[in-house]
């Protein structure tokens, strides 16, 4: 009997062994399974950090809502209207598409309740982004909704754009007689940055941006009530930074606004002052709280909400606080930054995105000192040219990491006339591709304003296609400096299905330049759609020197460059294989 009750007993223990070894497994799978969706840096951080420390992540989701969505419960009528233009041109399918769903509320109240303080929801990007106890990591992984867990990286404060305090007395403004005798307008100071850029022409047709919405994203906005905004028309506003309506204050902001829209004649004329704004505050300028690039990406999905036309953005993300290793060169590719696939996606919407390549100077091939999103390829990044044309010594140059000309155009940037801080009359000068850029964005509502039905493709293009280097563009001045009154005139030709929408219609392999060469040369390609490129060198007896490229690419424009500093001199062929394309050129190379 004592026998058959100590193997009862004993069956009893291996049963009870037997579940606690399954259990213990199930946990260390589900383990493994939620480390498989932390980031390394993350996993580092449960290791390191204690449980009660924070972290700022991005949270993958795996799946929309599941209902149906009309395109007027997600949008404005002016959002509708902008999109259907791109409906119309066939760059979007539909007036609303997978990415503009939103996400389960279900879902989002399960990572609200597994710790996760919900910062801002990005659809676009198929994410949230939030804080989190670094102790609840593992159980945010181990939702079932939940795809990746990422850290969000803290931006390090970037070299600042000079300010210059000046003109604190009005009157003391220049105005001269030759102003008067040849513009409507008295452009006071602000002229020869627009002068250089042909603006005041297109001014003088009565084209001054009406009719046109613009966002504005920076790092506050100061001095609103400056004489240079009395007539300023902002029709919304938030700071994505504090998450309320009531935006913050800073000089940077003000100073872009006064490029773009100032209109305090004799002293400072916007380059599209009679456009309507949108102002959003998504950056924070205080050293002790870094912005969080997730700002930028839900900023420009309010933007799209609203109907915004243009987004113009003197901003850039590079460098971030440890752990959060920095974007390098080689990712800015026009895929991997959160604000880079954020300007993407609202240039597929329709909206004309113009960025600040940045003030990261000059580099050796075949690194870039650009700053996200400038890396983007449906955006219009700019550069920085002096009021002789010249350009700025810190304006980044290109290419983008996967052969992209970039900068895509230039504008002044040196010496920028524009509002002050100090008193509701004062002015300032600065230097930047910051004021670059809000130029450039101003040329862009002309356009819109005199042909609403332009994609962001065709503005681009024209842009393009009308500047100063429209022959030659390289990696220091892209297309060149912009031409308003050419770009105009150009975009007055045009619809929303024309061929400048479009990408290249046909494969072309251009001749070097300059060639001959010694020891270094440029190389430009274009391909009409996506396709296997190879890019080959060889000498006059057939062998093969060096493959330059060897990719698959996406329609459009690419140059690289072929540095023959250890051949000898004379005749190579350079041969372009892409899809069933192939042509060859002859390249000299004399030392």
């Amino acid at each position: 009997m004592q026998f058959l009750k100590w193997q009862t007993v004993k069956r009893s223990i291996l049963y009870i062994g037997s579940i606690w070894l399954i259990s213990q497994s199930v946990w260390a799978q589900s383990d493994e399974n939620a480390t498989l969706k932390l980031s390394p840096v993350l996993l580092r951080q449960i290791e390191t950090a204690q449980p009660d420390d924070k972290v700022k992540v991005i949270v993958e989701l795996k799946r929309k809502a599941s209902r149906p969505y009309r395109p007027e419960e997600l949008l404005s009528p002016r959002a509708m209207a902008r999109r259907m233009k791109m409906v119309r041109s066939g760059a979007l399918p539909s007036v609303i598409t997978p990415e503009d769903l939103p996400f389960d509320e279900t879902d989002l109240k399960i990572l609200t309740a597994s710790g996760l303080r919900i910062r801002h929801v990005l659809k676009w990007l198929g994410a949230v982004s939030g804080e989190i106890r670094v102790g609840d990591l593992v159980q945010l992984a181990l939702q079932s909704a939940v795809k990746s867990v990422n850290e969000l990286a803290l931006r390090k404060k970037a070299k600042h754009e000079t300010h210059r305090t000046q003109l604190e007395t009005p009157t003391e403004v220049l105005t001269s007689e030759v102003n008067h005798l040849t513009n409507a307008i008295d452009y006071g100071q602000s002229l020869p940055q627009l002068a250089l850029s042909n603006i005041p022409e297109v001014h003088g047709l009565g084209i001054t941006g009406r009719g046109v919405l613009i966002a504005n994203f920076d790092a506050g906005f100061s001095n609103l009530s400056h004489e240079a905004f009395r007539s300023l028309r902002v029709v919304a506003q938030y700071d994505f930074v504090a998450n309320q309506s009531q935006l913050g204050a800073h000089p940077h902001g003000a100073a872009t606004m006064g490029v773009i829209a100032g209109n305090q004649p004799g002293r400072l004329i916007g380059a599209a002052f009679g456009a309507d704004y949108a102002l959003a505050r998504t950056e924070d300028a205080r050293t002790e709280t870094p912005v969080e690039e997730d700002n930028w990406a839900a900023a420009a999905q309010w933007a799209d909400s609203l109907g915004a036309d243009i987004i113009t953005s003197s901003l850039g993300y590079t460098e971030f606080d440890p752990p959060f290793p920095p974007y390098t060169w080689q990712q800015m590719d026009g895929k991997t930054a959160i604000s880079t696939r954020a300007a993407a996606r609202a240039a597929r919407v329709g909206i004309v995105v113009v960025n600040s390549a940045g003030n990261g100077g000059m580099i050796a091939l075949p690194a870039n000192t650009l700053g996200a999103p400038a890396d983007a390829d449906t955006l219009i990044s700019v550069g920085a040219v002096t009021s002789s044309g010249a350009r700025a010594p810190f304006s980044s140059v290109g290419p983008t990491a996967d052969g992209r000309i970039k900068p895509d155009v230039m504008a002044m940037g040196a010496a920028v006339f524009t509002v002050g801080t100090s008193t509701p009359s004062s002015y300032a000068t600065a230097n930047g591709t910051s004021f670059s850029c809000p130029i450039t964005a101003g040329v862009a509502a002309l356009l819109l304003s005199a042909n609403p039905t332009l994609t962001p493709v065709q503005v681009r293009n024209i842009l393009r296609e009308t500047a100063s280097n429209s022959a030659a563009p390289n990696r220091e001045i892209g297309w060149g400096i912009v031409n308003a009154r050419a770009a105009l005139e150009r975009a007055r030709q045009v619809s929303a299905t024309a061929s400048v929408s479009a990408p290249p219609k046909t494969f072309e392999l251009y001749q070097n330049y300059p060639n001959p060469f010694n020891p270094v040369t440029q190389i430009r390609y274009r391909l009409p759609v996506r396709s296997k490129v190879r890019l080959e060198v060889f000498d006059m007896l057939g062998r093969r020197i060096t493959t330059l490229v060897e990719a698959r690419q996406e329609a459009g424009e690419y140059q690289t460059r072929f540095n023959a500093e250890n051949l000898p001199s004379g005749i190579y062929l350079l041969r372009l294989q892409a899809g069933g394309f192939s042509d060859t050129k002859k390249m000299l190379l004399v030392k």
